[in-house]
């Protein structure tokens, strides 16, 4: 496929796009699932630190326990999605915790390397990002930021080939991590639910257009 088709095929993506709450009963296929996850896996994150996963709901029992606890989801129940994604982000992403000790011994930093490079990200943290040390929340909500990198390419990725899809933030995080460490699917000690998705095929077209920021109000050009 050439450059102009790949444009076609993201822009067309891009504008059909749109925040699908009710779906109709069609499966999206395994090999269309693999390419939206392999398009996740592959997405940039913050120093390439692999402090998040994804857990795909194709149980309905398991997810309905889920969805129990996420408001942002209640409307699909009678028409809903068929596949659900939660990501779930690591707590311990301090520069010096072992999350982070672990990512630059897998890419075979000596002592001195793993010394430089764990200074550099101390000073990114505490002063770039300005994350007091004994502010645990404050970690991982940076570590959950990373995952909206993953979902926003994981829905454009779909819409490009014409596959619907929602973002949840409204959920009860306490609740839903109990119910993920009482299915075995989470560490509740190191790991949180930060985000949930839904996949499918629309039941409805939108009632309406889209509301957009103009070009102009979009993005200005520093010369």
């Amino acid at each position: 496929m050439d450059k102009a088709a790949i444009q076609t095929a993201m822009l067309k993506g891009a504008h059909f796009r749109r925040a699908i709450r009710e779906y109709r009963a069609q499966a999206v296929s395994e090999a269309d699932l693999n390419y939206i996850l392999e398009v996740g896996r592959m997405s940039p994150s913050s120093i390439g630190l692999l402090d998040w996963r994804v857990l795909v709901f194709e149980n309905d029992a398991k997810w309905n326990q889920v969805r129990q606890h996420a408001w942002g989801a209640q409307k699909s129940i009678e028409h809903a999605a068929d596949k659900f994604i939660v990501f779930v982000a690591q707590k311990e992403v301090r520069y010096d915790q072992s999350a982070i000790q672990e990512l630059f011994a897998s890419r075979g930093f000596n002592q001195a390397q793993m010394d430089k490079a764990t200074a550099r990200y101390r000073s990114f943290q505490l002063n770039d990002m300005e994350i007091p040390y004994d502010d645990a929340r404050g970690f991982f909500d940076w570590a959950a930021k990373q995952t909206y990198i993953a979902m926003g390419m994981m829905m454009s990725a779909a819409s490009a080939i014409g596959i619907d899809s929602c973002a949840i933030e409204g959920f009860n995080r306490a609740e839903v991590n109990q119910v993920l460490v009482e299915q075995g699917l989470i560490d509740g000690t190191k790991e949180s639910a930060c985000l949930m998705m839904s996949l499918g095929y629309r039941l409805n077209d939108p009632k309406r257009p889209q509301e957009k920021l103009s070009m102009d109000g979009f993005a200005k050009f520093v010369e």
